[in-house]
């Protein structure tokens, strides 16, 4: 099974509020979301270590939803490489001409 945008975001949410509110331990959130964690582990487990940044999250989101309404891999693969390559690449060039 492959997940929508919207049922990613959905389970994403859950974790995070499972993880927040220390309603769940880890053990009991793998057991919750065994089939998610199963098919997207490092997804997964970025979201329990904490290095979940819901800035990139939702522009993964975007391209998804794209994908879904038939734009091709290409185009969509394209403008989300540019928007890291601003968000980390060009962040590091202009320090580095800096110095």
């Amino acid at each position: 099974m492959s997940y929508t945008a919207d049922q990613i975001e959905e389970i994403v949410k859950n974790i995070l509020t499972d993880m927040l509110e220390n309603v769940l331990t880890k053990e009991k959130l793998d057991e919750k979301y065994l089939e998610f964690r199963t098919k997207n582990r490092m997804f997964y487990e970025t979201i329990l270590t904490g290095g979940f940044d819901p800035v990139i999250f939702n522009e993964m989101m975007k391209s998804k939803r794209k994908l879904e309404s038939g734009v091709d891999q290409y185009s969509v693969d394209t403008k989300f490489g540019q928007f890291m390559a601003d968000k980390y690449i060009a962040p590091a060039l202009k320090k580095a001409d800096q110095k």
